[in-house]
């Protein structure tokens, strides 16, 4: 497989591999003309790069996702071509998958209501521009984390995506139109394992070649079930039973899996899992609609006096005002039901969920069991409250019933639920004694002599204070910012006016070898074997015997020169030592010493070979280095040398430092022995050189904290101090700059509180004393600094003291 981290493609670096498919694969980058900001590159893998098919289809996703433009769909840096490779670039979101995120932890029923939403937005996008995803399951959502907030979520891969003519507006069907394939007409049938998308989120009739924006609705539903659950409701490792699965098994709730899940929201899954496309949602909005109803559901709670009997008539004064009394219930109630539900609890309240469907079945009996909820308020019916879940939000707003039991407490009536449709009513009897009531006279007389013989006098009657304290509350004001800062190696000392700190420069390198068999093979051919044959001539004569062949055990041998002997001289035979070699290649022609010994002719020349003939072979395989052999150590070697280096940055920065970007690193292979080379194994020496810059965060973030606080001093003046310290809001944002240098957002806010003089606070006594307390109240809040106003007059007294000593003010710092 083809490996790219190391390499360039376009305009980008490539770093690291982060995923690998059956097609294709997706790899981190850095993007050279934007400071190396961080990319995610998807490209094509091996056979399929050359695959025209493949080509086509991979172009015609990176022209769909170029057109689009939505919030929560991934967007299209480039697209291009490098040295045959095709390439997708797409902004890089760290913060994962749906997939991995539902691994860690389920959301609660708001972050459901919140990401669910973001996923319906997307598909619903696609959907106006004419488009079928066909592919939408957890690992194609991504999510972009945000601190304290619900994630921020992109819909991705729209490589099986799909034209729609058919759709309009919204996701609705244009009039007189069809879907493209009618869903309730048998398509062609596909072998259930080469269906295109994947099985776990298919819709049944995708396996008949029928895709719709239904079966995207389908997967949505699938999707639901999966966050509502963490788990998938169709589930076999093996795909061609999970297809069957999906189109013969029942379809599950989520209300089976887990009883906190309100029934109305497990209906929502059923029905956008439908079997039959015809009974799902017909677009994005129905689904959503449902969702967020069946999110925000209404709890019913009866009232009424269980310990009383009922009487026999019906309460005159409430008689006229009845039906519209219960018109007016009914609409109340309805308003209430689409109150959306901001809660954070883990989940919605299961108990209070089936209360209320145990209640319509209730109040609405045997006889009517086909009636709605609008038609059972409209008959006689018990006062009732509806109210948003107290637990997850704290707002309980009572409907205009309640409204109607306060009215009538002048002639208070008890309400018991009898047979369906029908209230009894009864007025409790009035039996009020004539002691009771010279009690009750006595009581309020003696309350109006207390309350008013002591602002007549002038005096206290139960000895309290008669000092008036005053609370103020000092204003504080919240400033935030963000500054940009440089870390530069050029840099010698901080300078909060230039906005530039030091940075320092690290740069370390690292080697490393590996021995790797070869994996290269080739034949090599038969050879001859080779020797020296030693002629002498024992005759007076010369003799000119050419090239000599002579012939033994079946070989011949041939001099590879001609023989010329010159006649003996001095009783001595004259020699020539002439090479040759065996005409017939193979070991078989390594002969040994003297097999060759002999007379060659009768003209007294003799032969010899004192030496064996050697270096025939037959032929052999043999192995020699390939490029891939070379590359292999990347996949083993190149990671281990990388995190050494790693660990030596982080082992050598200084208390405070932090890395500001990723380091750089240049990867060098050598092998001992170049490619083409024929051997079994070859040793492989890596060499990599990381080089980066390192800053340190606590003195940046403290030139942050004196910019703001100056700003502080010039926008809100002298008497505002500074409450605790300034603080950094987030991360620092580093992004490489030229000249070697970095740029650091750094987002800092800190609170400020007004301090009030002594002498401001000297002078209230003697303008308070003496004034009402509405007059108190306009003048201090009139005075600078002071946020809130709170007065403690003496017993029985809406007036300050006239005397300053009896004014006590004390002066209340609180931060926000």
């Amino acid at each position: 497989m083809l490996s790219l981290e190391g390499k360039q493609l376009g305009n980008y670096d490539v770093i690291r591999r982060i995923r690998v498919g059956g097609m294709g694969a997706v790899y981190e980058g850095r993007q050279r003309s934007a400071f190396g900001r961080r990319v995610a590159i998807k490209v094509i893998l091996g056979d399929y790069a050359t695959d025209q098919d493949m080509r086509r289809r991979f172009m015609r996703e990176a022209r769909t996702v170029a057109r689009l433009h939505h919030p929560n769909i991934l967007p299209l840096i480039e697209f291009g071509e490098e040295r045959g490779v095709l390439f997708l670039v797409m902004p890089f979101i760290d913060g994962g998958t749906l997939t991995s995120y539902l691994r860690r932890s389920l959301p609660d029923l708001a972050e459901v209501t919140a990401l669910y939403q973001q996923i319906l937005d997307a598909v619903e996008y696609a959907h106006d521009e004419d488009l079928i995803h066909r592919d939408i399951k957890s690992s194609n959502v991504l999510l972009e984390m945000r601190r304290g907030k619900v994630p921020h979520l992109y819909l991705a891969d729209f490589g099986l995506v799909r034209p729609s003519k058919s759709i309009s507006g919204r996701g609705r069907r244009r009039s007189g139109a069809s879907w493209p394939g009618d869903p309730t007409q048998a398509g062609k049938p596909i072998p259930l394992d080469q269906v295109p998308g994947t099985p776990h989120y298919m819709a049944p009739e995708q396996t008949r070649g029928i895709i719709t924006t239904l079966t995207d609705i389908y997967a949505l539903g699938v999707l639901l079930y999966q966050v509502l659950t963490g788990e998938l409701p169709y589930d076999d490792p093996d795909d061609v039973h999970v297809i069957e699965m999906q189109l013969y098994n029942p379809i599950p709730s989520p209300c089976d899996r887990d009883a906190s899940i309100p029934i109305e929201l497990g209906e929502v899954v059923r029905k956008a899992m439908a079997k039959d496309p015809v009974q799902r949602f017909q677009n994005v909005a129905e689904l959503r609609e449902a969702f967020l109803k069946a999110t925000s559901g209404p709890r019913i709670e009866i009232f009424t006096d269980s310990d009383e009997q009922p009487g026999e008539h019906i309460d005159q004064f409430l008689a006229p005002d009845l039906d519209e009394e219960r018109r007016q219930i009914s609409a109340d109630l309805h308003s209430q039901a689409t109150l959306p539900n901001t809660g954070r609890s883990p989940r919605p309240f299961p108990r209070e969920a089936t209360a209320s469907q145990e209640l319509k079945r209730e109040v609405a009996g045997a006889p009517h069991q086909g009636m709605t909820l609008d038609a059972e308020i409209a008959q006689p019916q018990p006062i009732i409250m509806q109210e948003r879940r107290a637990r997850t939000t704290g707002d309980i707003r009572p409907s205009m019933a309640r409204t109607q039991q306060h009215r009538v407490t002048e002639e208070p009536t008890d309400f018991k639920v009898m047979r369906p449709g029908k209230i009894k009513r009864r007025r409790k009897q009035k039996r009020v004694a004539l002691p009771l009531i010279i009690i009750s006279m006595f009581l309020t007389a003696l309350a109006l002599l207390l309350l008013i013989v002591p602002r007549v006098f002038g005096f206290n009657l139960f000895g309290g204070s008669s000092v008036a304290t005053v609370y103020v509350t000092a204003e504080s004001k919240t400033l935030q910012n963000t500054y940009v800062l440089t870390a530069s190696p050029l840099v010698q000392t901080a300078d909060p006016t230039t906005h530039r700190l030091p940075a320092r420069q690290l740069k370390y390198t690292v080697k490393g070898n590996s021995t790797v068999k070869a994996t290269g093979t080739k034949t090599s051919n038969p050879t001859q074997a080779t020797g020296t044959l030693i002629f002498s001539n024992s005759s007076f004569l010369p003799v000119n015997l050419g090239v000599v062949t002579l012939t033994r055990n079946g070989m011949t041998i041939r001099t590879t020169q001609p023989v010329q002997l010159e006649g003996q001289r001095s009783n001595k035979p004259a020699t020539a030592v002439v090479p040759a070699l065996v005409t017939t290649p193979g070991d078989a022609g390594n002969l040994g010493a003297h097999v060759l010994d002999g007379n060659y002719n009768a003209t007294g020349v003799s032969v010899t070979n004192p030496s064996p003939f050697t270096g025939g072979s037959n032929g052999q395989t043999i192995h020699t280095i390939q490029q891939s052999d070379v590359d292999s150590v990347k996949t083993d070697l190149i990671p281990r040398l990388r995190q050494q280096l790693e660990q030596q940055f982080q082992k050598n920065l200084s208390s405070g430092e932090v890395l500001g970007t990723q380091p750089h690193y240049d990867v060098g292979i050598t092998p001992e022995q170049p490619v083409g080379t024929a051997t079994n194994q070859v040793k492989i020496d890596v060499t990599i050189t990381g080089d980066t810059l390192a800053y340190n965060k606590d003195l940046a973030t403290h030139i942050a904290a004196q910019l703001l606080t100056t700003e502080a001093q010039h926008s809100l003046g002298a008497n505002y101090t500074l409450h605790d310290q300034v603080s950094q809001v987030g991360t620092t944002s580093v992004k490489a700059g030229q000249n070697n240098a970095l740029y650091l957002n750094i987002q800092v806010h800190g609170q400020w509180i007004y301090n009030f003089s002594q002498s401001q606070i000297a002078s209230w006594p003697t303008n308070l004393k003496g004034s009402t307390s509405t007059t108190a109240l306009a003048y201090l809040n009139q005075q600078p600094g002071v946020a809130r106003v709170e007065l403690r007059l003496p017993f029985n007294s809406d007036h300050f003291p006239s005397e300053t000593d009896q004014i006590k003010i004390i002066i209340i710092s609180t931060s926000q």
